[in-house]
């Protein structure tokens, strides 16, 4: 593998200084931002259209293998996220502070960089639920129990489907759950830039009046004991928490959610410790 250097877009990328390279030794696409690089192996088939449960959270059988699911996550999980990777929060404290804001719920956002990212949001947390829209066939691999009792719902094939998926983001405003969205689309492993964004948390940000709030993965040099055991082609990692960022509702939607996920993505750069990024904030349609 050639280093990662040669990535085009890691030699356009500045990071503010003290900031570590994360050298994986990876290679990235330059063209495409939002193209798949974890191969999906099924040993399952669903179809996610009207006919398919999107919300389900009822019966004896969901809540015990849900609440076991959520135990690992706040323990075992995080006990190997720092054994592995070191990683650590900094900045939790923005959610505290800001707890009032979060009464009738939020949206946290965060660069998609490996497996475990969205349960270390949900560590920074503190123990509430997190509502993640996700592909649909990640849901038809071995991880099935652990992605349906993680509080996911499958992106539908269909528009009768789609109706289905919005009626359960609908119900779970109503109920002042928190959501969770990848902007990114999907994981790169350990990449470092930040990506530009699906406008898909935006819009949501924009439906029900809720806040953003932005969190961005950086990496840290193996030192110390993490210099002997592990994968040392692996940096360490931190988990970066921001402020809260509202959409503004004196626009029309189109500009609200554009002016929204520009600034979430300047945010996340920030918060990565890049100075300069080599992705812009959209990119095509999106």
């Amino acid at each position: 593998m050639s280093s990662v250097l040669e990535n085009i877009r890691y030699r356009q990328m500045e990071l503010v200084e003290g900031q570590y390279l994360a050298e994986t030794g990876l290679e990235y696409p330059e063209d495409d931002p939002f193209r798949k690089l974890v191969l999906v192996k099924k040993d399952r088939e669903l179809v996610f259209d009207e006919n398919y449960p999107y919300l389900q959270r009822s019966g004896f059988k969901y809540w015990i293998n849900h609440l076991a699911n959520y135990v690992g996550s706040f323990t075992i999980v995080r006990v190997l996220s720092y054994l592995r990777y070191g990683l650590y929060i900094k900045g939790n404290r923005n959610i505290w502070k800001n707890r009032k804001k979060f009464k009738n719920g939020a949206i946290t956002i965060c660069n998609h960089v490996f497996r475990w990212d969205a349960v270390s949001v949900l560590n920074a947390c503190r123990y509430r639920e997190l509502w993640i829209p996700i592909y649909g066939d990640q849901m038809m691999t071995s991880d099935n129990w652990f992605i349906k009792y993680f509080c996911t719902i499958p992106v539908p094939s269909s528009m009768g489907g789609l109706r289905k998926f919005n009626q359960a983001f609908d119900q779970l405003d109503k109920e002042k759950k928190w959501f969770h969205v990848f902007p990114e689309s999907c994981r790169w492993e350990m990449y470092q830039p930040i990506r530009p964004f699906k406008k898909g948390a935006f819009s949501m940000a924009y439906k029900y009046n809720r806040p953003i709030i932005p969190f961005a993965i950086s990496y840290r040099e193996r030192k110390g004991i993490f210099k002997l055991y592990g994968n040392q082609s692996k940096p360490l990692m931190r988990l970066n928490v921001g402020e809260p960022l509202f959409p503004n509702l004196s626009l029309p939607r189109k500009e609200a959610v554009n002016d929204l996920r520009d600034r979430a993505h300047k945010a996340m750069v920030a918060l990565a410790g890049i100075k300069n990024n080599p992705w812009p904030s959209s990119w095509g349609d999106e």
